[in-house]
């Protein structure tokens, strides 16, 4: 796994000029606005397509055929692509908060951390959950038509959750925000303990999510011809 990751990190080092670009355009619209945590968010949701860059550069004329004669496996592989990604996130997630402060620096403005680590974290949990569904769609149908059926899987999702809203809000007469405020006043835990105990679960749950994801790609990458 260790060479593997060793050539992703290669890959990604190509892409200066990507970083560059990025961190201009988070300055731009940073400092000419008042939300510093819009570059937080900008950054991570850029870095996070990184790993699929490298499915994809792995994939170019004919690639995976030639990894899969050197000593690893299919399972390997998927295993060090989602390793990849957690690292991926986590580095992101740690550079957005220093670029943050930075920028906070630069406007001379009060670094507000509790809202700018919350929306770091949020955004790698929230990016994390679509590479957990983006992965397996590159793996199955490549990156073009892996993005496509990313972008239908979203639709999708959205749409059934718009029709349950409706249906418990409207068919039903369920005050959703009353109900979700209800059980978090039930919970034993309040202000910042309320907001630990929530990302812990989500954390939780992504981890979880991860794995099936993983277990799908294998799967795929298994059955899949080069």
């Amino acid at each position: 796994m260790k060479g593997l990751l060793i050539k992703d990190l290669k890959i990604i080092a190509e892409q200066k000029k990507f970083f560059i670009v990025a961190i201009v355009f988070a300055a731009l619209f940073t400092l000419s606005g008042n939300d510093i945590t819009f570059a937080a968010t900008y950054i991570i949701l850029l870095t996070s397509m990184l790993t699929l860059t490298t499915i994809s550069y792995d994939e170019f004329n004919g690639g995976m055929a030639f990894l899969l004669t050197l000593p690893t496996t299919r399972k390997l592989y998927t295993k060090e692509k989602y390793v990849f990604a957690f690292i991926n996130l986590f580095l992101a997630c740690v550079f957005s908060i220093l670029v943050c402060a930075l920028f906070a620096v630069a406007k001379g403005t009060t670094i507000e951390w509790d809202s700018l680590i919350s929306t770091c974290v949020g955004s790698c949990l929230g990016m994390g959950l679509m590479l957990s569904i983006t992965i397996p769609l590159e793996f199955k149908f490549g990156a073009e038509k892996g993005r496509v059926a990313m972008i239908s899987a979203v639709v999708a999702i959205t749409v059934i959750g718009v029709g349950i809203y409706k249906l418990l809000t409207e068919v039903l007469d369920i005050n959703v925000n009353k109900l979700i405020a209800d059980v978090l006043a039930k919970l034993p835990a309040s202000g910042k303990g309320l907001e630990v105990l929530l990302v812990s679960v989500m954390a939780v749950a992504l981890v979880l999510i991860l794995f099936i994801s993983y277990l799908v790609s294998v799967k795929i990458m298994k059955k899949k011809e080069f």
